[in-house]
């Protein structure tokens, strides 16, 4: 069974992002959402299917969402997906990690750039990084904000709370 459209989730499912250490070549892309695919296809919490659904946006950016209306995730279904996502790229000649927080994404004249929190607040101290400047938001917790809230202005953004 494969996992649900994403376009089918209802806005109000859990939500999961996960952002990578690096941009996915696009033939390691295609391998990820093969075994992505395959674990959701057989995810579950104490023995109930769970109506999960994914999407990779830029390479880089894994949304994982679980309409809990049927099954909620537990402590041990989402264990089990934190497990696969860190073995997931294990054997990669490059491996990729889902789970550093210390990175932002943010977009200056239609380019892209990253930097470490250190770096990021540097910026924005130097006014590099302003009140506009257009930043990846990672913070969500239900399906809908993913729609409207993914790239937003530093001022509406956690960031701003930080820095």
């Amino acid at each position: 069974m494969h996992a649900l459209n994403w376009m089918g989730m209802p806005r109000d499912a859990r939500i999961w992002v996960y952002q990578a250490d690096r941009a996915l070549t696009d033939r390691e892309a295609k391998g990820f959402v093969q075994d992505f695919d395959a674990f959701l296809a057989n995810w579950e919490a104490h023995g109930k299917r769970l109506n999960a659904s994914w999407r990779l946006c830029g390479n880089r950016l894994l949304f994982v969402a679980v309409d809990e209306a049927n099954a909620p995730a537990t402590g041990c279904s989402i264990d089990a997906s934190v497990n696969h996502l860190r073995n997931a790229t294990k054997k990669w000649r490059e491996p990729v990690d889902w789970f550093d927080r210390q990175n932002n994404l943010y977009r200056v004249k239609e380019r892209w750039h990253e930097a470490s929190n250190a770096d990021f607040w540097a910026l924005r101290k130097a006014h590099h990084v302003t009140d506009d400047t257009m930043v990846v938001n990672v913070v969500h917790q239900q399906n809908g904000s993913c729609w409207e809230e993914v790239v937003i202005p530093f001022s509406e953004s956690w960031h701003s709370e930080m820095w």
